[in-house]
């Protein structure tokens, strides 16, 4: 019997890429679905249908017909949605997808928005003592200037609901703070800055119960300074994986949760500093050492059992193509060259037999840079006029 398909959103992310050439090569049916018009994993060669739905900043109805069009039109198996927006809007009509297809566990609403903003999440962590580093949570501008004397120096500002480290702004002394906050539209948390080695875990729960888990650090994040790991290494720290287990259990989290720690320098805890209810940007590392996040979640939509799975191989170590932003962010010296060249025994997403997606990628950007030097041209040309 022909296996039930799947239909993937948000095809224009890294972590898809992975997902689409893992599960096809297991002879899934593949169907992928993005905001961009190149999205690189609509066009990978184990898609049997892709399509674009509006850009993101779209109200959400739009986004919606476009989605569910599809969805009654290819009626796939399994729906699988990634980004925070796209999640949003299959939990606004959560019921009409449910209707016509399975999609994969997932927290419910209320705890899907309460861990997606920073300061609930920081909040769930304090209740169920998770250590953090020391947060604030102003709920006015008014309060941020009265904290001002008060913050341990430097701190983070930090949009309460962002990914892939969009906006946080550091702020090393109190005269900084209120040019710092006005680049704010909403009032965003406090977070003392601390320096140290980041560890992510990313978990499977299924209703609190814990079924795979895998945990690596970050060795580079691009764009620099806060942006999402483009190198990483899989490491072994049951410390640290039963702290998250026991975490998503107190939380009964349903889903896949990614969990970023930083190890403080001055006490050596690793301590929370960010919490995603969804895949991981990095899922590409999880597969090669062993553990496929999206496989058990298509297996769990369909009812099947799935066994639990926290052995994977230690020391694989993979990089994404974008870590180059590494190099272009950070001030180029001998030492950093070089090891932005060492590939040997690396794992990459790059893949000889299955190239087109690389080629989009490399379009995409190359177009995206016509179109900004353009933009910069007419500006030039306009103030000289």
């Amino acid at each position: 019997m022909p296996l039930p398909s799947l239909m993937i959103l948000d095809g224009e992310l890294r972590n898809v890429m992975g997902a689409v050439r893992s599960l096809g090569h297991l002879g899934i049916p593949l169907m992928v679905g993005s905001s961009r018009p190149f999205g690189r994993s609509c066009f990978s060669k184990y898609v049997t249908n892709r399509f674009k739905y509006p850009p993101l900043e779209s109200p959400i109805e739009v986004l919606h017909e476009a989605i569910i069009d599809r969805v009654r039109a290819w009626q796939p198996g399994v729906l699988l949605p990634v980004s925070p927006k796209v999640w949003s809007i299959i939990y606004a009509y959560f019921d009409e997808y449910e209707q016509l297809t399975r999609v994969v566990p997932c927290p419910d609403e209320q705890l899907f928005k309460g861990v997606s903003d920073k300061g609930r999440a920081a909040e769930y962590a304090e209740l169920y003592r998770v250590p953090i580093p020391k947060t604030f949570r102003p709920k006015s501008q008014e309060e941020v200037i009265e904290l001002c004397d008060k913050l341990p120096y430097p701190v983070l500002l930090k949009p309460r609901e962002s990914f892939a480290g969009i906006g946080i702004r550091k702020v090393n002394r109190a005269d900084e703070l209120s040019e710092a906050i006005c680049k704010f539209r909403d009032v965003p948390i406090i977070q003392e800055f601390i320096e140290g080695e980041d560890l992510e875990l990313t978990i499977l729960c299924f209703h609190g119960k814990s079924l795979a888990g895998s945990a690596y650090k970050s060795l580079h994040n691009a764009p620099l300074p806060y942006g999402p790991p483009v190198a990483c290494k899989t490491i072994r720290n049951d410390v640290l994986m039963r702290m998250g287990i026991e975490f998503l259990e107190k939380l009964k989290y349903h889903g896949v949760a990614h969990l970023d720690f930083r190890v403080d320098n001055k006490d050596g805890q690793a301590k929370l500093i960010d919490f995603n209810p969804r895949l991981a940007g990095t899922n590409d590392i999880s597969i090669r050492s062993g553990v496929d996040f999206v496989y058990m979640l298509y297996n769990l939509a369909l009812g099947e059992k799935v066994e639990p799975c926290f052995n994977y191989e230690i020391g694989i170590e993979f990089r994404w193509l974008i870590e180059w932003w590494h190099l272009m962010k950070t001030k180029i010296n001998y030492r950093t060259v070089l090891d932005l060249l060492r590939w040997r025994r690396v794992a990459t997403e790059i893949s000889i037999t299955d190239p087109m997606p690389h080629i989009i990628i490399f379009y995409d950007v190359l177009q995206r840079v016509l179109k900004r030097l353009k933009s910069q041209n007419t500006e030039i040309v306009l103030s000289a006029e």
